[in-house]
């Protein structure tokens, strides 16, 4: 692979030159830029946005590496699957294959003001950073805009800025801290460690879902030591670690199995367990029906 190539501050100052990128095309509506990227294999640099940055993949299924923050994650790139690279966060991404993209750039500013609206204090909370897992929320909002920059149809300005509210808002309940801290009640009140340690761990864990998982890495990720961490997590949870990990596979399996055309087998590596039958155990364990039933649903 050659060098790699580096987009700036915004989707329009991004260089089209970039040995990756085969096509583009950019619609800006306000708040929120709009971009269709489609790219060859290759390596991609991004510097720090001036907004967060939303992505869709809507390519097929390929096998990618993504550095953020010092943290690197690989593993199969499904359709649909969402990254959101909160404001100022630079990020490296090697793709095995040529891949599709919808982008949404979207100011942190009109995030804020949108928080302030839905009153919280807008600058009491950080957008969180997603790694490469569904959000049929953002996809469904990520394809209207697409459709739009491409239609223009009338009230174009208006109906792209209802969407970008709805992303935002969809963000601050989502991947902010505002809606985590929400979702984290337990542990933050008074348990074995502070819900800032417990949201650690669990971000930690989502974020790495396809790969093995051990106590003592995610007791690390919440600055604790494996003991400590596992009686803490276990009180304020209600679950072992490895009973969460387990939960949060078959979640985030049960997710690709409606949403995507993945084999059995590639939605087991892609969720991190050994094989199918390993899935397919753990499935009927937590939710009493089998993968394929879980497909069908979906189907519907």
């Amino acid at each position: 692979m050659g060098p790699a190539a580096s987009a700036s501050a915004n989707l329009r100052g991004g260089r089209p030159e970039t040995p990756v990128l085969e096509a583009r095309e950019l619609a800006v509506f306000g708040a929120i830029e709009v971009g269709h990227l489609r790219l060859h294999a290759g390596e991609v640099e991004l510097l720090p946005f001036d907004g967060h940055l939303v992505n869709v993949h809507l390519g097929v299924p390929n096998h990618a590496v993504q550095r953020r923050n010092g943290r690197t994650h690989g593993g199969i790139r499904i359709t649909g699957a969402v990254d959101v690279m909160p404001a100022g966060t630079p990020a490296y991404f090697r793709m095995e294959a040529a891949s599709e993209h919808a982008c949404m750039l979207i100011a942190d500013r009109f995030v804020r003001r949108v928080a302030r609206e839905a009153g919280a204090d807008p600058d009491s909370f950080e957008v969180a950073p997603f790694f490469d897992a569904p959000d049929p929320h953002i996809e469904r909002v990520g394809m209207s805009l697409l459709s739009e920059m491409k239609t223009r149809g009338l009230g174009g300005e208006l109906f792209a800025e209802s969407l970008a509210n709805v992303l935002a808002l969809h963000l601050l309940r989502s991947h902010s801290s505002l809606g985590r801290a929400s979702r984290r009640r337990v542990g933050s009140e008074g348990g074995g460690y502070s819900g800032r340690s417990l949201g650690r761990a669990t971000d930690y864990i989502n974020d790495n879902l396809s790969r093995k998982l051990t106590l003592a890495e995610i007791a690390g990720a919440a600055r604790m030591s494996p003991h400590h961490f596992a009686r803490s997590f276990k009180k304020d949870t209600g679950l072992s670690p490895h009973r969460y990990v387990v939960q949060r596979r078959v979640e985030r399996a049960k997710a690709l199995l409606a949403n995507t055309d993945l084999t059995v087998f590639e939605v087991a590596k892609a969720v991190g367990f050994a094989n199918h039958s390993h899935l397919s155990s753990h499935v009927r364990r937590l939710l009493g029906v089998s993968p394929g039933a879980l497909r069908r649903d979906g189907a519907r």
